[in-house]
C-alpha cells in the first residue's frame, strides 16, 4: 500500500511539472521576440524592408524596421501619442490617442535585486547613492552603417559596438561607471533576444541603475538624418516593450530621457515606440532599447547622436 501511495505521489508531481513546463513554453511562444530584418548589400541584397505607419489621411507618422502589430503605440517627436489600429504587410495605420505638450519628470524605481525579482524592496533612484552604474549590450551585434563599413551587417562585429563604446566613454567622463558587453548574439534572427537575455541577466547581477540595449534601425535615411549644433547626426528612437510587467516604469524612464533630450538637443529624439514583445525589459524596470540611426547613416553621425543622448541620460540618472 505504501509503495502504491508513493507511486501516485510521483505521478502527481510528474504531471504537475509537465503542466508547468508546457505553460512556460506557451507563454514564451505567445510573446514573439522582436527582431528587425537583417539587411544585405551587393549581390545578396536588397533594402531591409520597413513598415510605414500613416494616419487615416495617409500622412506618414513613422517608418521603422521594427515589427509592428495592432495595439502597438508610438509617441512622436512632437509628443503626439498614436495607437496602431491596423497592419497589412509593410503598411500600418494609426490613430491619435493622446497629445502631451510636454512630459513631466517623475523619478522611477530601481530594483535592488532584479534577479530575485524582489520588487517590494525598491527605492527611488533620486534617493540612491550617487555612484551610478549602468550596463550596455547589443542584441543585434551585427548591425552596421553602410556609408562607413560598406555593409549593414558585420556578423559578430557590427558598428553598433562602437556606438556602445562611445556611450560608455561618455559615462566614464561623467564619473558614471559602465559595463559594456561585447558578447555576440548572432545570428540576427528571431532568437537573438533569447540569446541576449542570458547576457542581460548576467549584467543585471551588477545591480545597475539602468540597462541599455543599443541598436540601429532599418528605415529610409531621411527619417533619421538630422543636424545638431550644425553637425550631421543621426536621430534616436527609444523602444519600450509593452508585453512586460515593467511597462509603466520603463515608459516613464523613457519619457524622462526624451524630455531632457528635447530640452538639450531639439530634433535629436525621433520618439518612443511601444511595441509588442518584452525586449528583455521584463528583467529590469529601468531598461531601454535605443535605435541609433539607420543603415544609411554614417557611424560618425551615430556616435555623435549617442554622445548627445548620453547628456540626457546622465542628467536623468544623477537627478
Amino acid at each position: 500500500m505504501q509503495s502504491i501511495n508513493k507511486r501516485y505521489i510521483w505521478i502527481f508531481f510528474a504531471v504537475l511539472i509537465s503542466v508547468m513546463a508546457l505553460a512556460y513554453i506557451i507563454n514564451v511562444m505567445s510573446i514573439p521576440p522582436a527582431s528587425k530584418p537583417q539587411v544585405f548589400v551587393g549581390d545578396n541584397n536588397v533594402n531591409a524592408g520597413y513598415v510605414t505607419i500613416t494616419d487615416a489621411k495617409g500622412n506618414v507618422i513613422l517608418q521603422t524596421g521594427l515589427p509592428v502589430y495592432e495595439k502597438d503605440e508610438y509617441i512622436s517627436a512632437e509628443n503626439v501619442h498614436y495607437v496602431i489600429i491596423s497592419v497589412s504587410g509593410s503598411k500600418a495605420v494609426a490613430k491619435e490617442k493622446q497629445t502631451h505638450t510636454s512630459f513631466q519628470y517623475r523619478p522611477v524605481n530601481k530594483v535592488l535585486n532584479p534577479i530575485a525579482q524582489n520588487r517590494t524592496n525598491s527605492v527611488p533612484t533620486q534617493a540612491a547613492p550617487r555612484n551610478v552604474h549602468v550596463v550596455i549590450y547589443h542584441t543585434h551585434s551585427d548591425e552596421s552603417y553602410v556609408p562607413t563599413s560598406g555593409t549593414p551587417s558585420k556578423p559578430g562585429k557590427g558598428d553598433v559596438y562602437q556606438v556602445g563604446s562611445a556611450l560608455k566613454d561618455s559615462f566614464d567622463a561623467a564619473g558614471i561607471s559602465a559595463t559594456h558587453s561585447l558578447n555576440n548574439h548572432g545570428p540576427h534572427d528571431i532568437n537573438a533576444y533569447h540569446r541576449s537575455r542570458r547576457t542581460a541577466t548576467q549584467l543585471l547581477k551588477e545591480r545597475p541603475d539602468a540597462a541599455f540595449d543599443v541598436h540601429r534601425d532599418s528605415a529610409p535615411l531621411d527619417s533619421y538624418a538630422t543636424s545638431i549644433n550644425g553637425l550631421p547626426s543621426s536621430r534616436v528612437m527609444i523602444v519600450v516593450g509593452r508585453s512586460n510587467p515593467n511597462i509603466q516604469t520603463n515608459l516613464q524612464f523613457a519619457r524622462n530621457v526624451k524630455a531632457k533630450a528635447d530640452d538639450l538637443y531639439p530634433g535629436l529624439m525621433r520618439g518612443i515606440f511601444i511595441g509588442k514583445g518584452d525586449y528583455n525589459q521584463d528583467l529590469y524596470p529601468t531598461s531601454l532599447l535605443f535605435e541609433v540611426g539607420t543603415e544609411g547613416n554614417s557611424l560618425d553621425a551615430a556616435e555623435r547622436a549617442i554622445r548627445y543622448l548620453s547628456d540626457s541620460l546622465i542628467s536623468v540618472l544623477t537627478r
